[in-house]
């Protein structure tokens, strides 16, 4: 399949990981100029390894668009290697107190993952709630990962009741109703463009518009019009159009909504060419 970019200017993609688009082929530095002159007004490059942050922050600091995360992906959380990655977390959060564009604005990509392994299911809710506590101390939001371990997160959610975003939702709407009445904003990804994600879409009709959020995920998760390549920001306005059809608005609105709650979730200033 062609790959090709949809744009709705002013949207913010909420989640993608820069660092992995060479694994897929992809060369970020054109596609980071084709988002800005696409519109788009931010992309949150969101960590999988607190080893990683400092390596992100020296490839895409000097981009007007990227806003940076810092967190242990659940499927990294192994013996012998957390602790070291969580003192790497408590020393880059500690960049907050400089102010600087870079610093992190959320701790994540943390959460539970059954779907891989469930060696370490323990070990990886221990985790969760130590980064849980870094981010309440540190006046920041978890991006939070949630895959076959649906009862576990909700038991976590209801003991921690955090502040954060469910990242690219992928359960029904019955659950989705749990996370929003304990406060958590809900993010939207391509898996929504899908023909068999009636439960999803489901979902996502019911999220009220000042807890909408839209991502990519990339390199991960193309929409439905251009499964086969690999993702990237430029695909957002697929997302975005997919939900404005759903709930029968523009992608104007949609877009609007969703960049006000990502300003509002992670404290940011939406990137815009008239002021750069």
């Amino acid at each position: 399949m062609k790959d090709a970019s949809r744009y709705v200017a002013g949207s913010i993609d909420s989640h993608a990981h820069l660092e992995l688009f060479s694994r897929r082929g992809l060369d970020t530095a054109p596609l980071l100029r084709e988002a800005r002159a696409g519109g788009l007004a931010g992309i949150i490059d969101v960590g999988v390894l607190p080893s990683d942050f400092d390596r992100r922050v020296s490839a895409f600091g000097d981009q007007p668009l990227v806003s940076f995360t810092v967190g242990l992906h659940p499927t990294s959380c192994e013996p012998g290697r957390v602790d070291a990655e969580l003192t790497l977390l408590e020393a880059a959060l500690e960049t907050r107190a400089s102010a600087d564009r870079t610093s992190p604005v959320a701790v994540g990509e943390v959460g539970l993952d059954s779907y891989h392994s469930t060696e370490h299911v323990r070990l990886q809710v221990d985790v969760l709630e130590r980064q849980a506590a870094l981010a309440v101390g540190h006046d920041l939001p978890l991006i939070l990962h949630n895959r076959a371990s649906e009862p576990q997160m909700l038991a976590f959610l209801r003991r921690t009741r955090p502040r954060g975003v469910m990242h690219c939702f992928s359960q029904d709407a019955e659950y989705c109703a749990r996370c929003l009445d304990l406060g958590l904003y809900v993010s939207f990804g391509g898996n929504i463009t899908y023909r068999s994600s009636q439960d999803i879409r489901a979902a996502a009709a019911l999220v009220p518009d000042d807890r909408l959020l839209v991502e990519t995920d990339s390199p991960y998760l193309s929409p439905q019009a251009v499964r086969g390549t690999a993702n990237h920001p430029g695909h957002l306005g697929f997302v975005v159009e997919a939900l404005a059809a759903l709930r029968g608005v523009s992608a104007v609105h949609i877009a609007a909504v969703t960049r006000a709650n990502a300003c509002a979730l992670f404290g940011i200033t939406p990137w815009s060419a008239d002021a750069a």
